[in-house]
Protein backbone atom coordinates (compact mmCIF):
# COMPACT_ATOMS: atom_id res chain seq x y z
CA UNK A 1 0.00 0.00 0.00
CA UNK A 2 1.18 3.49 -0.70
CA UNK A 3 0.07 6.82 0.58
CA UNK A 4 0.51 10.43 -0.41
CA UNK A 5 -0.36 13.46 1.64
CA UNK A 6 0.16 17.12 0.88
CA UNK A 7 3.12 18.80 2.54
CA UNK A 8 3.31 22.30 3.96
CA UNK A 9 6.62 23.20 2.34
CA UNK A 10 7.26 21.70 -1.09
CA UNK A 11 10.80 22.18 -2.37
CA UNK A 12 13.36 23.38 0.14
CA UNK A 13 15.29 25.32 -2.46
CA UNK A 14 12.20 27.09 -3.82
CA UNK A 15 10.41 28.08 -0.60
CA UNK A 16 12.08 30.69 1.60
CA UNK A 17 9.75 30.09 4.57
CA UNK A 18 10.67 26.40 4.64
CA UNK A 19 12.92 26.28 7.68
CA UNK A 20 14.65 23.19 9.03
CA UNK A 21 12.26 23.08 12.00
CA UNK A 22 9.22 23.34 9.76
CA UNK A 23 10.20 21.18 6.77
CA UNK A 24 12.83 18.62 7.77
CA UNK A 25 11.83 15.05 6.95
CA UNK A 26 12.25 11.97 9.12
CA UNK A 27 10.95 8.44 9.40
CA UNK A 28 8.37 7.59 12.05
CA UNK A 29 8.14 3.89 12.85
CA UNK A 30 4.90 2.27 14.00
CA UNK A 31 4.07 -1.33 14.84
CA UNK A 32 2.86 -2.23 11.34
CA UNK A 33 3.91 0.76 9.25
CA UNK A 34 6.52 3.42 8.61
CA UNK A 35 5.69 7.01 7.74
CA UNK A 36 7.70 9.87 6.33
CA UNK A 37 6.83 12.90 8.47
CA UNK A 38 7.77 16.54 8.19
CA UNK A 39 8.69 19.24 10.68
CA UNK A 40 8.52 19.51 14.43
CA UNK A 41 4.81 18.67 14.41
CA UNK A 42 5.52 15.44 12.46
CA UNK A 43 2.96 16.12 9.73
CA UNK A 44 2.50 12.94 7.66
CA UNK A 45 3.94 13.15 4.14
CA UNK A 46 3.75 9.52 2.97
CA UNK A 47 3.31 5.99 4.29
CA UNK A 48 5.74 3.31 3.17
CA UNK A 49 4.08 0.17 1.91
CA UNK A 50 4.81 -2.71 -0.41
CA UNK A 51 5.50 -0.29 -3.27
CA UNK A 52 7.17 3.13 -3.22
CA UNK A 53 4.96 6.12 -2.43
CA UNK A 54 5.36 9.55 -3.98
CA UNK A 55 7.14 11.87 -1.53
CA UNK A 56 6.51 15.38 -2.85
CA UNK A 57 9.36 17.21 -1.06
CA UNK A 58 11.90 14.74 -2.44
CA UNK A 59 10.39 14.75 -5.94
CA UNK A 60 10.82 18.52 -6.23
CA UNK A 61 14.25 18.81 -4.61
CA UNK A 62 17.71 19.31 -6.06
CA UNK A 63 19.24 16.74 -8.42
CA UNK A 64 21.35 14.88 -5.78
CA UNK A 65 18.23 14.30 -3.68
CA UNK A 66 16.21 13.19 -6.71
CA UNK A 67 18.94 10.77 -7.75
CA UNK A 68 18.68 8.90 -4.42
CA UNK A 69 14.89 9.28 -4.37
CA UNK A 70 14.53 7.69 -7.84
CA UNK A 71 16.87 4.88 -6.78
CA UNK A 72 14.73 4.37 -3.65
CA UNK A 73 11.58 4.10 -5.78
CA UNK A 74 13.23 1.68 -8.23
CA UNK A 75 14.50 -0.65 -5.47
CA UNK A 76 11.29 -0.41 -3.41
CA UNK A 77 9.10 -1.31 -6.38
CA UNK A 78 11.42 -4.17 -7.41
CA UNK A 79 11.28 -5.44 -3.83
CA UNK A 80 7.48 -5.36 -3.89
CA UNK A 81 7.32 -7.34 -7.12
CA UNK A 82 9.84 -9.90 -5.83
CA UNK A 83 7.91 -10.31 -2.57
CA UNK A 84 4.71 -10.94 -4.51
CA UNK A 85 6.49 -13.49 -6.71
CA UNK A 86 7.83 -15.19 -3.58
CA UNK A 87 4.34 -15.45 -2.11
CA UNK A 88 2.99 -16.78 -5.42
CA UNK A 89 5.74 -19.42 -5.53
CA UNK A 90 4.98 -20.52 -1.96
CA UNK A 91 1.28 -20.78 -2.79
CA UNK A 92 1.97 -22.71 -6.00
CA UNK A 93 4.31 -25.08 -4.15
CA UNK A 94 1.62 -25.77 -1.56
CA UNK A 95 -0.96 -26.54 -4.25
CA UNK A 96 1.45 -28.76 -6.20
CA UNK A 97 2.50 -30.64 -3.07
CA UNK A 98 -1.04 -31.11 -1.78
CA UNK A 99 -2.31 -32.43 -5.13
CA UNK A 100 -0.14 -35.56 -4.84
CA UNK A 101 2.25 -35.66 -1.90
CA UNK A 102 4.17 -38.72 -3.09
CA UNK A 103 4.73 -37.76 -6.73
CA UNK A 104 4.99 -33.96 -6.56
CA UNK A 105 7.33 -33.50 -3.61
CA UNK A 106 10.37 -32.75 -5.80
CA UNK A 107 8.46 -30.31 -7.97
CA UNK A 108 7.10 -28.50 -4.93
CA UNK A 109 10.60 -28.30 -3.46
CA UNK A 110 11.92 -26.84 -6.72
CA UNK A 111 9.20 -24.19 -6.72
CA UNK A 112 10.00 -23.37 -3.08
CA UNK A 113 13.69 -22.94 -3.96
CA UNK A 114 12.77 -20.50 -6.72
CA UNK A 115 10.54 -18.66 -4.25
CA UNK A 116 13.43 -18.52 -1.78
CA UNK A 117 15.53 -16.85 -4.46
CA UNK A 118 12.77 -14.25 -4.94
CA UNK A 119 12.67 -13.72 -1.18
CA UNK A 120 16.42 -13.13 -0.95
CA UNK A 121 16.45 -10.79 -3.96
CA UNK A 122 13.44 -8.93 -2.54
CA UNK A 123 15.20 -8.50 0.80
CA UNK A 124 18.31 -7.12 -0.87
CA UNK A 125 16.22 -4.62 -2.84
CA UNK A 126 14.26 -3.65 0.28
CA UNK A 127 17.51 -2.88 2.13
CA UNK A 128 18.87 -0.90 -0.81
CA UNK A 129 15.65 1.09 -0.99
CA UNK A 130 15.85 1.91 2.73
CA UNK A 131 19.46 3.06 2.33
CA UNK A 132 18.57 5.25 -0.66
CA UNK A 133 15.60 6.80 1.16
CA UNK A 134 17.76 7.58 4.20
CA UNK A 135 20.34 9.23 1.92
CA UNK A 136 17.69 11.27 0.07
CA UNK A 137 16.18 12.47 3.36
CA UNK A 138 19.62 13.36 4.73
CA UNK A 139 20.52 15.38 1.61
CA UNK A 140 17.13 17.11 1.66
CA UNK A 141 17.49 18.03 5.34
CA UNK A 142 21.09 19.13 4.78
CA UNK A 143 19.91 21.53 2.05
CA UNK A 144 17.44 23.01 4.55
CA UNK A 145 20.14 23.49 7.17
CA UNK A 146 22.58 25.13 4.76
CA UNK A 147 20.03 27.64 3.37
CA UNK A 148 19.35 29.20 6.79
Amino acid sequence: MTGLLLTPCGSAAQTSDCTYERCALRLKFRLFSTQVVQGVEAAPVARLGLFAPHIAPLETSADPVQLHYRSFRQHRNASGVLQLLSAAAATAAAFVYSSDVHRNGGTALGILLVGTGFTIAGGINAQRSADELQQAIWLYNHSLATTR
